[in-house]
């Protein structure tokens, strides 16, 4: 299975900002599906990618007050790209919810 604690599903091994493409800076890692038992799962399914801190936390950030969007393209992107080797049925056993239909 492709996806890790070290290789993202949505990025490989490679460690730049998945969203600004900028390198050499700070980087966060961040969990695309979080929450009680899915931080778990996104570390060994390699459903995460690496963020700067202001596309992290910051107010547009995937956690910010504005950044509900940005959070929820994520999510999708990386439903379709696991949809890509496995079925739906297994991503819906993993995460527990849809997020292509929606």
């Amino acid at each position: 299975m492709k996806g890790s604690h070290n290789y993202s599903i949505l990025q490989g091994k490679g460690k730049r900002c998945f969203l600004s493409d900028a390198e050499g800076v700070p980087l966060e890692k961040h969990h695309i599906y979080f929450g009680t038992g899915l931080r778990q799962i996104s570390d060994k399914y390699g459903f995460w990618v690496w963020l700067k801190p202001e596309w992290h936390r910051g107010t547009y950030g995937v956690h910010g007050k504005e950044g509900h969007n940005i959070d929820l393209w994520l999510k999708r992107a990386c439903q379709r790209a696991y949809e890509q080797e496995y079925s739906r049925e297994e991503f819906m056993e993993l995460i527990g919810r849809n997020y292509l239909d929606e």
